[in-house]
């Protein structure tokens, strides 16, 4: 309920104007310097963060150059850079707050020093009244000076040996101690020295645990951020690459009907080559790219993956890459489907490590230079010599793919087609789903819709090609006229005026140009610039600008006025921020809620009231949170949708009925009640005030 309480005071001052001249300049000494001491708290606080910030930054750097070096690739590279930008903007905010750090411990000193001075001219020894107080103060700010340096000396070594945590929470626990020694040392200097230094020590420990935990809650904050985000980022990177492989193989699979003759027959044979690519060295593009060729030299559909298992086998025993297989497998099909066995097609299988002479041999029954006599006089068939080759390697190194599937580099390369043949998955139901909004598109862009966007795309690019067209006639037009003095064009009065005045400005100065003037250089180009310039603004006064800028406002006020209309249209980005904020206590967020005495409205993110009732004063969206239950009543809500936690049985009062039923309390203090002889007098008639009105209010 409210209430005015009224009071008139008549007290005599006897204390003389330099007495209070003084006390004001110590009050505003003793802002100064404590606003000060909290500055540099503050900036050694920010430090210490800022060093472990910049530890990680490195840190992350680091492993980023590794990355970078081992694969080379330009995603790595961008990687590295912005790791590299991190860690210099957080190596430049520590020098930023370590400097500003210093200047502050100067700034302290040199008020100390200049205490000292007032002190001395104050006396000395036990010092009463102002010169005492200034004593106080500069020991006070001293000693926590000198706290603080220590602090910040011990944190660095302790974060050295047992790490930033354990730093933190030392640093902070000798902190505390300074600042109550120091407030200690304003009271009491020995027995108020030590007590306030236990009792700082205390409060310190306690900062420094809640530092350690925020640390901790960044820590783990970020860490969900991150996950998320590479969870997003990979679920992207997926779709993107399996709707190419689907896309792909869909290709694969048209160009095997063509080549064999059916939709069914080439189904089957890439679920062939599917199958043997997940299990050998060749990739399943190598395997549709050897299989087109191998069609082509004449192979038969069912000699394919038998001669990819020869040339696997043996591209496995000898070490081969892919590329190399594909090319035996290549050179075998030329042979096959060149008539002849010729050097051309053997020389690339000898150059690989195949025996091609020894096979031949043995399978004539002849010598390796009887063999090589009759390759030079052509009489051995391709065919018959491509086969017997694959045959013979074949045997040669059967089962070798098999045992290097099993090395490390064989189950690497399995893993990736198993990876791709998942993605592909992906990319199948993605694709088929596409395809039919795809066609939906193209149908609505071929009817009348389409028909009539088609009109209205081409009167506004109409619209923007005369505006296009109208800026370049007037930046033209403007440095013609510098340039000729001949000025035409829809320009303005005073911008005619201006085109004139630079056209006998740039004639001159290229007068003067031409006879080695360099400054008259300088000014000719000046002049056609401020010719650009003029018709810029000029272009920006014609009606079609204006057009074009009342549309775009218009607009502008269209998206405002449309997502406005629900929160859902705008507010996506704004709850995705509020959940990464939820850090450690998101698991123990019910016995926080408990503890801290908020209301379980709270818990309800949506929640758009305060605790109870349903009237227009809570439909603020204030989250809920509430402090004091006010039993035994409140004096007056002290701002717009306060927050209270209220009781069975109890009224609240609308400000109007507040208002009616107020009473107006009277207290008088009349005479010559109070005389201020004394700085202490002051907070005499401060306490004995206090004690009026709180009388005045418990009658009323």
């Amino acid at each position: 309920m409210a209430r005015d309480i009224s009071i008139a005071i008549s007290a005599k001052d006897n204390f003389t104007q330099a007495i209070t001249t003084m006390r004001n300049a110590n009050s505003s000494f003793n802002k100064d310097l404590t606003g000060t001491l909290e500055k540099l708290n503050e900036l050694n606080r920010n430090k210490i963060t800022l060093k472990v910030d910049t530890d990680r930054a490195k840190s992350e750097l680091k492993a980023a150059e590794k990355q970078f070096l081992a694969t080379g690739s330009a995603a790595d590279k961008m990687a590295m850079e912005i790791a590299s930008e991190k860690y210099e903007n957080a190596r430049r905010n520590l020098d930023l707050v370590s400097k500003n750090a210093r200047q502050a411990e100067r700034d302290i000193l040199n008020m100390t020093d200049a205490v000292s001075k007032a002190d001395n001219r104050a006396g000395t020894g036990k010092s009463t009244g102002i010169a005492g107080a200034v004593s106080a103060i500069a020991q006070a700010g001293l000693t926590k000076m000198v706290g603080d340096t220590v602090s910040v000396m011990a944190n660095t070594l302790v974060s050295s040996a047992y790490g930033s945590n354990t730093g933190t929470l030392f640093e902070s626990a000798l902190s505390g101690a300074g600042s109550g020694a120091a407030i200690g040392s304003m009271i009491s200097p020995g027995v108020g020295t030590a007590i306030g230094a236990a009792a700082g020590t205390a409060i310190g420990a306690v900062n420094g645990a809640v530092q350690n935990f925020q640390k901790e809650d960044d820590a783990f904050k970020s860490v969900v951020q991150e996950s998320y985000n590479t969870i997003k980022q990979t679920r992207s990177s997926e779709l993107t690459e399996g709707s190419a492989i689907t896309a792909n193989r869909e290709q694969n699979q048209m160009s095997f009907t063509t080549l064999l003759g059916g939709e069914d027959k080439a189904k089957s044979f890439l679920s062939q080559v599917t199958n043997f690519a997940a299990k050998t060295p060749f990739g399943y593009d190598d395997l549709t790219k050897i299989s087109k060729t191998l069609l082509a030299y004449g192979y038969k559909q069912n000699e394919i993956l038998p001669l990819l298992t020869k040339v696997g086998d043996t591209g496995s025993a000898l070490g081969m890459s892919n590329e190399d297989m594909n090319y035996i497998a290549i050179s075998l099909g030329r042979m096959q489907n060149g008539g002849k066995a010729k050097l051309e097609y053997l020389n690339p299988l000898l150059e690989r490590g195949i025996p091609v002479w020894d096979y031949l041999a043995k399978a004539s029954g002849k010598t390796k230079e009887q063999v090589q006599e009759m390759v030079s006089k052509g009489l051995i068939p391709g065919e018959q010599a491509a086969k017997t080759i694959a045959d013979y390697m074949g045997k040669a190194n059967e089962g070798s793919m098999e045992l290097q599937s099993h090395t490390y580099s064989g189950l690497l390369n399995n893993l990736e087609d198993a990876q791709k043949s998942l993605k592909a998955a992906l990319g199948e139901g993605y694709n088929e789903e596409s395809k039919k909004g795809i066609q939906a598109q193209i149908d609505w862009l071929g009817g009348k819709t389409g028909s009539a966007l088609k009109e209205a795309y081409s009167m506004q690019g109409k619209f923007q090609a005369r505006l296009e067209n109208m800026q370049k006639d007037l930046e033209q037009r403007a440095l013609t006229g510098v340039v000729s003095g001949e000025i035409t064009g829809n320009f303005s009065e005073e911008n005619k005026s201006r085109l004139k005045q630079l056209a006998e400005d740039y004639k001159k100065s290229m007068m003067e140009a031409a006879k080695g003037n360099e400054q008259a250089e300088i000014q000719a180009a000046q002049d056609v610039e401020e010719a650009k310039i003029i018709a810029a603004n000029e272009y920006k006064a014609t009606r079609g600008y204006q057009l074009q800028l009342e549309a775009d406002k218009s607009l502008i006020a269209s998206i405002q006025e449309d997502t406005g209309l629900k929160s859902e249209y705008w507010n996506a980005g704004y709850t995705m921020q509020q959940e990464f904020t939820k850090g450690l206590g998101y698991k123990a967020k019910d016995k926080i809620v408990g503890m801290l005495g908020i209301s379980n409205a709270i818990k309800s993110p949506g929640y758009s009231g305060m605790v109870g009732g349903t009237g227009s004063a809570h439909s603020s969206g204030y989250v809920g949170m509430v402090g004091s239950s006010h039993a035994t009543g409140l004096f007056r809500v002290p701002y717009n949708n306060f927050p209270a936690l209220l009781h069975e049985g109890e009224m609240v009062s609308t400000a109007v009925e507040a208002r009616s039923a107020k009473k107006n309390p009277s207290v008088v203090i009349s005479g010559n009640s109070f005389v201020v002889r004394e700085e202490a007098d002051v907070d005499k008639i401060a306490r004995a005030l206090v004690e009026k009105i709180q009388k005045a209010e418990m009658i009323t």
